[in-house]
């Protein structure tokens, strides 16, 4: 019924396809024909199954090179950002499990990309909240709306430089073409399989054998189409595979970029406790009693900035901004020495939250380390139980190296790599024994000096360790201005206050 109502409306449409098509299904059946009149239909038959058998190998060998061929291409982007922790890594594992296990997508339905996106969100979900009921939902509004904004502006890249002739296309191209599929795509495809299906009937009620040759061609042409296209489609479903799994992982971590003004709103928050300035990484002193941690801070801003003496002198946290020519800027942050107490402790494990970086400064001559292991345990073990955010990387500075024996001499620089005297021999053991004492790696320990009324020494070497992980400290600190992401009631009071604004103006223009 729908097809009579059609063609009195669309016959021209269908004369103008008939035109077009009629001489192309004519050469199909003119060939048929003639194979027929001359007796070559059954070798034309068994050529084509021979030929269709050697596909198969053939076929499994290309999908095989396919798949390898994605995989290098896309090797740089099968690689784990830099910035993640171990949970994120594990997810990223297994998102390049599932881009290993699926095959490639025709890109025609979409339905299974929907599927596949679903599985992937899922799997990264599960290891991010793995006690949650819905494990996909666990994300913020402005995430969501910031992960749009993203993948539209990627989509946006990919399409300029792929799609030829696309700032042509308008809005209006496309709502034509819809349009036009609406109309007529019904018709189109319900006419092409009921024509193609009367001609397959037809060929087979006059020749049986031709037609069976004809279909297992028609077969294997179909087959070898796919194997051609299926590098193209191997690479372009790993790719998509692999963005929608590192977008999820950013997504559930808490890991999308945040704006200028956002970053700017969590440094305010986060400095509205202290009057120092900002400063781009910061690194905190954390050490015992008379473990020369003022003294350090003093040498490295190359003025004197804390006070040093016999007693313990720094009552609290102390920042300084440090912009020295030829060294990274910095805010050194001078903390309480480490003593008994336990509320002294509980402050320096706040202020080691609060790191970038830490750089532990123990003292050669002290012999006592188990106060300084006991709270570097509880900070290690606060890092490990941190999903979201990556720890702060910890130095030692070991100090008072002048003072080893023999205290009288001290005539630097010292090669404790091969050491060659006792002064150099002594830096040597000390910097190994508090190395294990401490479980710290030995190149995380850079032995220093800043004798009094002389030049302090290796100080540079602390400048060089502390500038090598500095890109590692920048991470640091963007995942824990993340951190400061919660529910803020300044912040909320301002959104009610620009909201009932609107309100306000709306009701007062619909009035008027």
């Amino acid at each position: 019924m729908r097809f009579r109502r059609l063609l009195p409306r669309y016959w021209p449409e269908m004369l103008l396809f008939l035109a077009v098509a009629l001489p192309w299904l004519s050469l199909l059946a003119l060939g048929a024909v003639w194979l027929w009149q001359g007796g070559h239909v059954r070798v034309w038959a068994i050529a084509a199954a021979v030929l269709g058998l050697l596909a198969w190998p053939l076929a499994r060998l290309v999908r095989r090179r396919a798949n390898e061929e994605a995989r290098l291409a896309l090797g740089d982007l099968a690689e784990p950002s830099r910035g993640w922790n171990v949970v994120e890594r594990e997810a990223w594992t297994e998102v390049l499990a599932a881009a290993d296990a699926t095959p490639p997508f025709g890109f025609i339905e979409i339905e299974p990309l929907v599927a596949s996106a679903r599985d992937i969100v899922e799997i990264v979900a599960r290891r991010f909240h793995p006690q949650a009921h819905t494990a996909w939902a666990q994300f913020s509004l402005p995430e969501v709306l910031l992960l749009a904004e993203r993948l539209c502006r990627d989509v946006r890249r990919e399409a300029l430089r792929h799609i030829p002739g696309v700032r042509a296309i308008t809005l209006s191209h496309l709502l034509w073409m819809r349009r036009q599929n609406e109309r007529y795509g019904t018709l189109a495809r319900t006419g092409w399989r009921l024509g193609f299906g009367l001609w397959r009937i037809a060929r087979g009620a006059v020749n049986p054998i031709q037609a069976a040759g004809q279909e297992t061609s028609s077969l294997f042409v179909e087959r070898a189409g796919k194997v051609l296209s299926y590098r193209l489609r191997a690479y372009a479903t790993r790719l998509l595979v692999l963005e929608i799994g590192r977008a999820c992982i950013e997504l559930y971590a808490g890991r999308l970029a945040l704006s200028d003004e956002e970053v700017r709103a969590a440094r305010e928050r986060e400095l509205a406790e202290v009057s120092a300035p900002p400063a781009p990484v910061r690194i905190v002193l954390i050490g015992q009693v008379n473990a020369g941690k003022s003294s350090l801070l003093n040498a490295m801003a190359q003025e004197i900035r804390g006070a040093v003496g016999p007693l313990p002198v720094t009552a609290r946290p102390a920042e300084y901004l440090l912009e020295l020519e030829g060294h990274p800027a910095v805010t050194l942050v001078d903390t309480p020495g480490l003593d008994e107490r336990p509320e002294q402790a509980s402050e320096l494990r706040m202020q080691a939250e609060r790191a970038d970086l830490i750089v532990w400064v123990v003292s050669a001559t002290q012999p006592a380390r188990a106060p300084d292991r006991k709270l570097l345990d509880e900070v290690r073990m606060w890092a490990g139980a941190q999903l979201a955010r990556r720890p702060p990387l910890i130095l030692l500075a070991l100090t008072h190296i002048d003072e080893l024996r023999p205290a009288a001499e001290w005539a630097p620089p010292y090669d404790i790599t091969a050491p060659a005297g006792a002064k150099a021999g002594a830096i040597r053991a000390a910097v190994n024994a508090v190395a294990g004492a401490l479980d710290l790696p030995l190149d995380a320990v850079v032995p220093v000096a800043m004798p009094p009324g002389r030049a302090s020494y290796n100080l540079d070497a602390l400048w060089a360790r502390i500038a090598s992980e500095l890109d590692e400290a920048k991470l640091v600190q963007l995942d824990r201005l993340r951190g400061g992401q919660g529910l803020n009631l300044r912040e909320l009071a301002a959104q009610l206050g620009q909201a009932g604004r609107i309100i306000a103006k709306g009701i007062v223009m619909g009035r008027t």
